[in-house]
């Protein structure tokens, strides 16, 4: 870790590095958000018929996801990082390897806790990274804090009910990847470069 430096402009690497990578994100986070829409509404229509390939699928976007999360982390500036980006990713990647090796009967309630404090830590980070955007003077961050807020809520209720959760195992996990995707969507929609 690189001791402070009051004389470094802090903000304007931020932002420097926040305008080099705005659009190669945006896209890469509208390319997800759309495939994680697209698996839960797979896992809602074929809960049954093709569960194994959409197992597959879903096991591949949170291995994908968390591991583009850990990516992210590791690559922010250190003022600026936040440690519940990398303790999502490291959950989102456990998630995906857990439903895809693991038969669903031992995974199912593990799984429903899992996601409901992924869902609870999700939603305090965009909760989070909404109030450090509106510092840096990003607009329209009124919606990522509106998701962090569903998401906090979702992952309550999951933790709440975590029977019902396992029962509806699939149903789960599409409202997880749709509630995610389109959060990341809202968030990918909303991201424009800095001007200072």
């Amino acid at each position: 870790m690189e001791r402070y430096n009051s004389d470094f402009d802090h903000v304007g690497d931020f932002v420097e590095r926040w305008n080099s990578r705005v659009k190669q994100a945006k896209v890469g986070m509208i390319i997800l958000a759309v495939m994680l829409i697209l698996v839960g509404v797979c896992s809602i229509i074929a809960p049954f018929g093709l569960y194994e390939l959409i197992q597959a699928f879903v096991s591949v976007a949170l291995v994908v996801g968390g591991v583009g999360q850990i990516v992210s982390y590791a690559g922010t500036p250190e003022l600026f990082r936040s440690p519940t980006m990398l303790v999502m990713g490291v959950l989102n990647a456990l998630l995906g390897v857990l439903l895809f090796v693991l038969p669903v009967y031992l995974t199912a309630s593990t799984i429903v806790l899992l996601l409901s404090f992924l869902f609870i830590i999700a939603g305090a980070e965009r909760i989070t990274s909404a109030r450090h955007l509106r510092y840096f003077g990003v607009e329209g961050t009124g919606l990522a804090t509106a998701t962090g807020v569903v998401n906090i809520i979702a992952g309550v209720v999951f933790l709440f009910m975590p029977a019902f959760s396992s029962i509806a195992f699939s149903y789960v996990v599409a409202a997880y990847l749709i509630v995610g995707g389109v959060s990341l969507l809202a968030e990918a929609l909303t991201m424009h470069p800095i001007e200072r």
